[in-house]
């Protein structure tokens, strides 16, 4: 459908798109302006926000490319492309990844100043759910926005859907972004426009969401005292969130659970669905090794796309640590009869029993590689990176499991309809100990009472042996004169690694550069201190009547 120039000028050229046609065809709000004016209309602008949502968080792979590579953790696998982002290499204003991400935040935001131009004067028939309407829109605002700063830094803040405004793009300050992100927040929780309750709707942004998020701006915009308390009021409050205490049910494909604070809500219904392929991005492809196959509820379809760097795989306790082990592939058994096993005659090949490809994360000794070359395939450290830590074909490696989908029509499918936290609970009690450490008066014994609470569920018990379960429960206890900001960062990296956190930590901590450095061998050489935030893209200058009014980040061309 055409929409009126009224939207165009409100919407396209505050988006900064590259086009117009591009915007017309994506977005459509039919042939007249009025549905703004009408509660049907808002509430489908509440819609599409969600919908935008989705697509960072466990939708298209840019939100994923931006803050997981690039980083200390993972390098770049053989079926991700990117080395602007991944490798810091030729990374310049043309970068489509760079550009799709610009284009979906100030899209987004341009719907959401639309309503918020609306809302106050557009009649609903229960005034409380216009309020609920109102603070679900400011609190993705705060999300685009804070996803804006921490991408390009000083940029342009979108208060409004004026023309002449969107055409200039002034820069504003990251200051000024966190005066309006935690200001929109304040007021929703503030002034009470949510119930103080937890909702029954997936996915809908309720009171402890918005009072999560908040408290993960206030960490950002180094306000601890304030991080401390809403992680608290979170935490402790009447919502009944609680840590699972098993890691594969965290992570089980069942979409829900207490811990789950906001999550985006995929769909398996064809009027609804969207691209959701993030459950692929830590999986090598198994299928050409002999005897093993993509099986559900068995080993998960590889996308190759982001592979665990040497300094990610050693920052576990592997032998004592459920967060490697439960959510971690390096073992494969047998499952596929079909394939040619000749080669392997030592091997009994027993379905579902017997290994078939075996990833050792240390080095092997000579003994046990002779012992395992008749037996099944398998590589050790050696022959997965080299000297240095690179790759060394970037199609085999140790996969991360978290978000794996066995609930696809097929085992070769690439259909999912599964859910991703954008926020849990376990995420908390890491906001509320960095803040514990970095606050005026440090709570380092708070700190660490948070950190262990939230390793239970991650030491290892399983052994007959009550001395072995002793040992494992000493390797992983903290305490307080462990608690500063470095451990506070590989701690995150051990609880959070994939879920959209990474770049950004290293950012804010003002490590981006000395970790790529010391851990990333992809990138160390390329890595430059600008590189902090992204380039603006050249189709947002293309679009301006003088691109100087915003102009570029510094150190790009």
């Amino acid at each position: 459908m055409k929409k009126t120039a009224t939207i165009l000028a409100s919407a396209a050229l505050l988006a900064g798109v590259t086009g117009c046609e591009s915007f017309l065809e994506e977005e459509s709000y039919g042939s007249t302006t009025d549905i703004f004016n009408e509660e049907n209309g808002l509430k489908a602008f509440v819609n599409l926000s969600y919908t935008k949502i989705n697509n960072l968080y466990g939708g298209d792979g840019q939100w994923p490319l931006m803050t997981e590579l690039g980083t200390d953790l993972f390098l770049r696998g053989k079926n991700q492309g990117d080395t602007g982002l991944t490798d810091y290499y030729g990374l310049d204003a043309n970068n489509g990844n760079v550009s799709w991400l610009w284009n979906h935040c100030y899209k987004a935001l341009a719907n959401i100043n639309m309503f918020m131009e609306t809302i106050d004067t557009t009649p609903f028939a229960d005034e409380s759910e216009k309020l609920q309407c109102k603070a679900e829109m400011l609190v993705m605002r705060s999300m685009f926005l804070w996803i804006i700063t921490e991408t390009w830094g000083d940029s342009y803040l979108p208060r409004t859907t004026d023309k002449t405004e969107g055409m200039e793009a002034r820069r504003s300050t990251r200051e000024d972004f966190y005066e309006e992100i935690i200001g929109g927040l304040e007021q929703v929780v503030n002034e009470g426009m949510l119930p103080d309750e937890r909702t029954s709707e997936a996915g809908r942004i309720d009171m402890p969401t918005a009072k999560a998020f908040l408290a993960r701006m206030y960490l950002y915009h180094e306000q601890f005292e304030d991080a401390e308390r809403l992680a608290s009021e979170v935490i402790d409050g009447p919502y009944g969130f609680e840590l699972t205490p098993s890691l594969k049910d965290l992570w089980a494909d069942d979409k829900t659970n207490d811990e789950f604070i906001w999550t985006t809500n995929f769909t398996n219904d064809e009027s609804y669905a969207q691209s959701n392929g993030y459950w692929q991005w830590y999986a090598m492809y198994i299928d050409r090794f002999p005897g093993v196959q993509t099986m559900l509820g068995w080993t998960g379809y590889g996308g190759c796309q982001a592979i665990p760097s040497l300094y990610y795989i050693d920052n576990f306790n592997r032998d004592a640590d459920l967060r490697w082990i439960d959510l971690h592939q390096w073992v494969w058994y047998y499952n596929d009869p079909a394939d040619d096993r000749s080669e392997f005659p030592d091997n009994r090949w027993r379905e579902y029993i017997d290994t078939a490809l075996y990833c050792c994360p240390d080095v092997l000794p000579e003994f046990e590689r002779q012992r395992m070359k008749t037996c099944y395939t398998f590589f050790d450290r050696n022959d997965m990176y080299d000297a240095k830590g690179i790759p060394q074909d970037r199609w085999t490696f140790i996969g991360m499991t978290k978000f794996y989908d066995h609930t696809r029509p097929g085992n070769m499918s690439t259909l999912s309809d599964r859910s991703y936290p954008v926020i849990r609970l376990g995420e908390l009690y890491l906001i509320r100990a960095e803040a514990n450490i970095r606050r005026t008066d440090p709570d380092l014994q708070a700190a660490a009472r948070d950190i262990m609470t939230l390793r239970e569920r991650a030491i290892r018990k399983d052994s007959e042996d009550p001395a072995q379960n002793e040992a494992w429960r000493d390797a992983m206890t903290v305490t307080e004169n462990d608690m500063n900001v470095d451990f506070i960062l590989e701690e995150r990296a051990r609880e959070l690694a994939g879920e959209w956190q990474r770049r950004l930590d290293l950012k804010r901590l003002g490590k981006l550069v000395e970790r790529v450095t010391l851990y990333n061998p992809d990138a160390a050489d390329n890595i430059r201190d600008y590189h902090a935030v992204r380039p603006i893209p050249q189709s947002q200058f293309d679009g301006m009547p003088d691109w100087t009014t915003l102009g570029q980040n510094e150190g790009y061309n």
